[in-house]
C-alpha cells in the first residue's frame, strides 16, 4: 500500500464529512480498496455519526414535547386563576344589581385586574412573559386610577397616572428593553431609548400636574428652574459614560466637570444674591465669599482636573510603550 493506515485514518473524518480535497479523496478511496482495517474503521465512524444524529433528534423531540406539556399546564393553571379572580367580581355584580348600584362593582373589577396581570398573565403568555406581565400590570393600574377618579368625580387621575408610569418606567424600562421584541428593533440603542422614555414621561408628568392643579406661569418657571439642570446633568453623565471614547479617568473628569457646571447654574438660579452663606477665604485684608454651590463646584473642578491629569499621564506612557 502506498500510504500507511495512520495517515488514512487521520483523513477519514474529513472524507466522511466531504470536506477533504479531491486528491485526498482519491487517495483515501484507493487505500480503502486494499485495506479492510481502514474500511471497517470508516464504517465505525459512520455508525457512530448516525447514532449521535439519532440521539440529537430524540433529545430535541423530548425537549419539544416537554415544553409543550409545560405550556399546556401553565395555560390551564392560568385559566383557573383567572376564573378564581373573576368569581368575586361576579358575586359583586349580582349584589350590585340587587341593591341597584354598580359603581363600586366597577372598582372591584378594575382592582381584580391587577392580581390577574401579576398571576394569570405570566402563566398564559406563551413567551416574553415578563414583558407581557409588566405591560398588563401598567394597563390595569392606569385603568383602576381612571375608574376610581371617574366615579369620585375628581381629576386626580391626571396626576396619579403619569407619576405612576414615570416611576414604573425608571425601575423597569432597563429590563423591558432587553426583551426580544424590543431589543430586536432598537438594537444597541437600549440606553438611549430608556433615557428618552424616562425624560418624556417626566416632562409629561410635570405638565399634567400643572394643568390639573390649575397652576399659573409661576409653577412652570419653578418647574423649569428645578428640572432643567437635573435633566441636563443626567443626560450629560449618560452621554459621557456611554459615548465618550476615552479612558475611565478622562470620563470621570468630564462627569465631574458637568456636575460642576450644573452646581454653578443652580447657584445662580437659587442664590443670586446670597454668595456668603457657606465659605470664605480672607487674605491680604480681602475677604472672598463662596456659596455652597460655588464651593462644591470648585471642589469638583479640582478633583476633575486631577483625574484629567492622571488620564493624560497614562495616555502619554501608553504612547511611549
Amino acid at each position: 500500500m502506498k500510504y500507511n493506515c495512520e495517515l488514512i485514518k487521520d483523513l477519514l473524518p474529513l472524507y466522511q464529512d466531504g470536506v477533504c480535497s479531491e486528491s485526498s479523496r482519491r487517495t483515501v478511496e484507493e487505500h480503502l480498496e486494499q485495506c479492510k482495517e481502514c474500511s471497517d474503521y470508516l464504517e465505525a465512524l459512520r455508525s457512530s455519526g448516525e447514532i449521535e444524529t439519532t440521539i440529537d433528534l430524540e433529545r430535541e423531540e423530548a425537549l419539544s414535547s416537554q415544553a409543550k406539556f409545560f405550556r399546556r399546564r401553565s395555560a390551564v393553571v392560568g385559566t383557573v386563576f383567572a376564573g378564581i379572580f373573576m368569581l368575586p367580581v361576579l358575586i359583586c355584580l349580582i349584589v350590585g344589581l340587587a341593591v341597584g348600584g354598580l359603581s363600586w362593582v366597577m372598582i372591584v373589577l378594575a382592582a381584580m385586574l391587577i392580581p390577574v396581570s401579576l398571576v394569570a398573565v405570566p402563566l398564559l403568555a406563551p413567551e416574553n412573559k415578563a414583558l407581557w406581565t409588566l405591560g398588563s400590570f401598567m394597563v390595569s393600574l392606569v385603568l383602576l386610577f381612571g375608574v376610581c377618579s371617574a366615579i369620585s368625580g375628581s381629576s386626580w387621575f391626571f396626576i396619579a397616572a403619569p407619576a405612576s408610569l414615570f416611576g414604573l418606567s425608571v425601575v423597569f424600562s432597563p429590563f423591558a428593553v432587553k426583551a426580544k421584541p424590543i431589543a430586536s428593533k432598537i438594537g444597541s440603542r437600549k440606553g438611549l431609548a430608556v433615557m428618552a422614555l424616562d425624560t418624556t414621561l417626566y416632562i409629561l408628568m410635570m405638565i399634567c400636574i400643572g394643568v390639573t392643579s390649575g397652576a399659573g406661569i409661576g409653577y412652570y418657571n419653578l418647574c423649569a428652574a428645578i428640572s432643567l439642570p437635573i435633566l441636563i446633568w443626567v443626560w450629560g453623565l449618560f452621554l459621557v459614560i456611554r459615548y465618550l471614547k476615552a479612558g475611565k479617568a478622562v470620563k470621570t473628569a468630564a462627569a465631574l466637570g458637568i456636575s460642576a457646571v450644573i452646581m454653578i447654574i443652580s447657584g445662580l438660579m437659587f442664590h443670586v444674591n446670597d454668595f456668603s452663606s457657606a465659605f470664605y477665604i480672607e487674605t491680604m485684608g480681602k475677604r472672598f465669599e463662596f456659596s455652597t454651590y460655588t464651593a462644591t463646584a470648585v471642589i469638583l473642578i479640582v478633583i476633575g482636573g486631577i483625574f484629567a491629569l492622571a488620564g493624560l499621564i497614562k495616555r502619554i506612557k501608553r504612547r511611549k510603550k
